[in-house]
């Protein structure tokens, strides 16, 4: 796409609306937005400009951040084959020690599926992806590479995350060395499961996976499923760890169930530590029970995120690659009602916060060019309504479009 355009008749929150202290919609202005190499260069009240060549007309659509997924895994979907529900698993071991024949059978190849998988998500929004990529002796490095190999093919269309994620356990399945392979790769975020019930030692478990995030320097990301005393002592070692090794905001647990089963004091000094050491929750909004208390933990000031997790795979038959559903799922839960709160739940799905209430517009000359427009009249709308995505862009090029990829 041409890098140099003008995308004309925006509208762009810039404040709230409110009658006798009743906040009832978002202000917005009409507004023009001059894209040069990918960054935004100029932002000006809308005028009425000939088109030039590259130049669209978006007709008063509504321009938001673009989407992140922070919890996917685009080497287990199975996205393009018949359907089929999961086979039944009576414990996680089971599960994934069938997931490997299961996903090996298929009429389709990895890189067919993860690229179904990023093509529905590109279609709704989303242009950066934190992907799990299982890694231990079971599978060695071919779902990485097939993986790395489909992301090429998306070079300029989207950012990505990568983690080596030992799904069969760092400890139970011997995956030191296929994990520090990875990372050696280049993969950018170390992953882990359960240490406690699956590894069976959390705090060796958690030496491993710390002495690898150290030595190579990135992130961590670790699925904690563990409910009760299990999950209670991965998070209190987790916190130990991040504060020994300096880890600070570079450790996040995805799932985090148990942090339901902690209450009183220990409560308290559990969430203003997550805080504190800025490690943050990512959640995909289950509604089987297990939902961790986020709004309490954003109140704690604690960092909360949001992604699909499982699009139909072994694992479950659900998933629509939509992450606004999920962010509604989460205001529904949370009963997330007023103007502003719907207006705040959309950092969960896009890192960026819609700051209104000092009627500023969240977009500011040298930003990335990195926004989706929707036909809603708000940020709040769109959270609550699910109002359909017109358009994608990413660092000036159109992703996507309605009526087909770009």
């Amino acid at each position: 796409m041409k890098q140099n355009f003008w995308i004309r008749n925006v509208n762009i929150e810039t404040g709230y609306v409110a009658q006798e202290g009743f906040t009832y919609g978002s202000k917005t202005e009409l507004m023009d937005v001059k894209v040069d190499e990918g960054v935004v260069t100029i932002l000006q009240p809308a005028k009425q400009q000939p088109l030039r060549n590259g130049d669209m007309d978006r007709q008063g659509m509504l321009l938001l951040p673009t989407l992140h997924d922070m919890h996917c895994h685009l080497d287990k979907s199975k996205l393009g084959v018949p359907w089929r529900p999961i086979t039944p698993a009576h414990s996680i071991v089971e599960r994934f020690t069938n997931e490997i024949k299961e996903l090996n059978a298929l009429e389709q190849s990895l890189k067919e599926r993860a690229r179904n998988l990023i093509n529905l998500e590109l279609a709704n929004g989303v242009t950066l992806f934190r992907s799990h990529i299982d890694v231990h002796p079971e599978v060695g490095q071919r779902y990485l590479e097939d993986v790395l190999d489909v992301l090429q093919e998306y070079k300029g269309m989207l950012n990505y995350e990568l983690v080596a994620f030992p799904q069969h356990g760092m400890l139970r399945s011997n995956a030191f060395e296929d994990v520090k392979t990875a990372l050696q790769s280049g993969v950018q975020i170390i992953g882990g499961v359960d240490p406690s019930s699956l590894d069976g030692n959390v705090e060796k478990s958690l030496a491993q996976t710390f002495e690898l995030a150290t030595t190579f320097n990135v992130p961590i990301d670790i699925h904690v499923h563990d409910r009760g005393e299990h999950g209670r002592k991965t998070v209190e070692t987790l916190i130990d760890y991040t504060k020994q090794t300096g880890w600070q905001k570079r450790v996040a647990i995805s799932h985090a169930f148990g942090l339901n089963d902690v209450d009183g004091e220990v409560r308290e000094r559990v969430f203003t530590d997550l805080a504190e050491t800025g490690i943050a929750i990512v959640s995909s909004v289950p509604i089987n029970g297990n939902v961790p208390p986020l709004e309490e933990l954003r109140s704690y000031g604690v960092d909360v995120r949001i992604g699909c997790d499982n699009v139909y795979d072994s694992w479950s038959p659900f998933g629509t690659g939509r992450i606004v559903e999920k962010v509604n799922r989460y205001a529904e839960i949370f009963r997330l009602t007023t103007q502003q709160s719907l207006t705040n739940a959309l950092q969960l799905i896009s890192g960026k916060p819609i700051p209104l209430e000092g009627n500023h517009s969240w977009l500011k000359t040298g930003m990335d060019a990195s926004f989706i427009l929707v036909d809603s009249s708000s940020t709040a709308e769109f959270v609550a309504r699910q109002s359909g995505i017109y358009a994608s862009f990413f660092k000036g090029n159109l992703v996507h479009e309605k009526g087909g990829k770009a």
